[in-house]
């Protein structure tokens, strides 16, 4: 007696071989250079949009802060970062001569700034809109700067683009605008490695500011290895900017323990709200800053 055969398709085994071809084909090694806008974002997706393998970091850097109005100001500081990429974030703030200017924790709950120097608190349930009431320079959460700096930008890029040009020159690339989110724009260099991102820090917020992520170093990279952001530019559209350099990178092998992450203030230090419809009556003075004499 015969054996009965299942006959596919001649379109379901084209589908099938199709799958099995894009499941054996390997990424595109860091640093090729593309001639066209697709090849270009497909690179940029898998080796810039992918979180890193370790479950935190430590990062030091050095951040030179200036700002255009109410008046000019400019100042340099020490900051160090650190926390688990799937949970809480801290940042610790200190003038070049060493004194600690601004404890920072980011989580779930929103953000929380402890100035030491005059013995108070803040805090906001949005980390974005905390930061920019407390003056600070961080268009998107200590979270998703943690993730840029070590060469994740899923947080900042779809997976789609709206529209794509090629960009000549001296510094060829691509540029991508984007549709329906906080990121509007980003451009590309010629290997696909990410040099601008331009966004708002809210689609609702009335006083939302437009905002330029500019990448304009990166590390160097062992052989197969995507290089990492070795200094980066974070720009408001008043002026107000913070170059950032870093000084190291240390991934963790184990997430931190709980009571590195916490921020335990003082006793009878209790937080001012920025989300109860608190009116800061300064006059504009960022408390994190240190001028340069």
């Amino acid at each position: 007696m015969a054996r009965s055969r299942t006959v596919l398709p001649a379109r379901l085994v084209a589908a099938f071989l199709l799958l099995a071809a894009l499941g054996c084909t390997p990424k595109t090694p860091p640093g090729t250079l593309f001639d066209a806008p697709g090849a270009a974002w497909q690179s940029f997706r898998a080796h810039y949009c992918a979180p890193p393998k370790a479950p935190a970091v430590r990062i030091k850097a050095s951040l030179h802060y200036t700002r255009i109005t109410p008046r000019k100001r400019t100042n340099r500081t020490l900051a160090t970062l650190w926390g688990d990429f799937g949970g809480p974030m801290r940042m610790d703030v200190s003038a070049s001569i060493g004194k600690l200017l601004a404890h920072i924790r980011e989580n779930g709950d929103g953000l929380l700034v402890f100035y030491p120097s005059d013995n108070e608190a803040y805090a906001h349930a949005s980390p974005v809109l905390g930061a920019t009431r407390l003056g600070m320079p961080f268009p998107f959460s200590l979270k998703v700067l943690a993730a840029v700096l070590n060469g994740d930008f899923s947080d900042l890029s779809p997976r789609r683009f709206e529209t794509a040009e090629q960009i000549g020159g001296m510094e060829p690339g691509f540029a991508y605008g984007l549709k329906d989110g906080l990121v509007t724009r980003i451009v590309l260099d010629a290997a696909g490695r990410p040099v601008r991102i331009e966004g708002a820090t809210s689609e609702t917020y009335a006083k939302a500011r437009a905002w330029r992520l500019t990448i304009d170093r990166y590390a160097e990279a062992q052989p197969g290895a995507a290089p990492l952001p070795d200094k980066v530019t974070l720009a408001l559209d008043d002026g107000e900017k913070g170059v950032l350099h870093i000084k190291s990178r240390e991934f963790m092998l184990a997430p931190w323990p709980a009571k590195a992450l916490d921020l335990a203030l003082p006793d009878g230090v209790v937080p001012v709200r920025l989300d109860n419809d608190f009116n800061h009556e300064q006059d504009g003075d960022i408390p994190v800053v240190y001028e340069d004499k």
